[in-house]
């Protein structure tokens, strides 16, 4: 009978059975990105990649769970692997950001505007780390997130605390935006997408044990994030001409 070990929250657990790996699955003890490994295998993998593992990781939860496990009906539909979707909401959120903070900041820092403007982007990326796990933590998501139905959690289904959301968003500045160095980011976008298309899970959620699941996104959303997008395009416009 096959042995296998997992990893839940930088822990390892095992050796236990395939049963009982299917069990945690099924009750939610272990997320369907819980990464797993038995011998014979070149590396460790989230359970979903694993064929008889392949269950619905958002089944029921069982009667012994804790209280404080938000089941609020929320139901993932569609792909569940959207590079893209994640990257224009991300995106989005950092444009507001900087609309409103670097107003708020020329106004404390008036010399700030004549800051080298890529220098400026990374120092105002670098600020956003400390927003975003706020909203992570009190709101559950981001305002693009929401918009764009993206919904992210801890792996039993509870919202990130603000020093988990912390550590989220560092690991995505890191890992993923390459500290917002262009030509960093550039080799740290592409190695993330292709882990993410190939993976189902990027290296930050994996190792963290966070969850990320998409809804499908209606039409109405589609054209509130367009309208946004081309305001903020006509705004750059209207204010190179001035």
């Amino acid at each position: 009978m096959a042995h296998w070990y997992y990893n839940n929250s930088g822990l390892q657990h095992g050796p236990v059975t395939e049963s009982e790996i299917q069990s945690l699955l099924e009750n939610h003890r272990i997320s369907h990105d819980t990464l797993v490994w038995s011998e014979g295998m070149e590396e460790w993998k989230p359970a979903s990649t694993i064929t008889i593992f392949q269950v619905s990781p958002y089944a029921a939860p069982s009667s012994d769970l804790t209280s404080d496990v938000n089941w609020s009906g929320y139901t993932p539909s569609g792909s569940q692997v959207r590079p893209w979707v994640r990257y224009w909401a991300r995106s989005a959120d950092f444009l507001v950001f900087c609309l409103v903070g670097g107003i708020i900041a020329m106004i404390i820092w008036p010399q700030l505007g004549e800051t080298n403007d890529t220098l400026l982007g990374i120092i105002l990326l670098l600020a956003y780390n400390f927003v975003e796990p706020m909203m992570l933590a009190s709101l559950g998501t981001t305002p693009f997130k929401w918009l764009l139905c993206i919904r992210v959690r801890n792996h039993d289904d509870t919202k990130l605390s603000y020093l988990r959301g912390l550590h989220r968003t560092f690991s995505v500045w890191l890992r993923g935006q390459g500290l917002g160095v262009p030509l960093i980011a550039l080799f740290t976008c592409i190695s993330s997408y292709k882990r993410l298309t190939t993976d189902g899970i990027t290296s930050w959620d994996s190792d963290g044990g966070f969850t990320v699941s998409h809804q499908t996104v209606s039409w109405w959303r589609w054209l509130v994030f367009i309208g946004f997008i081309s305001g903020f395009i006509a705004l750059l416009v209207l204010g190179s001409e001035s």
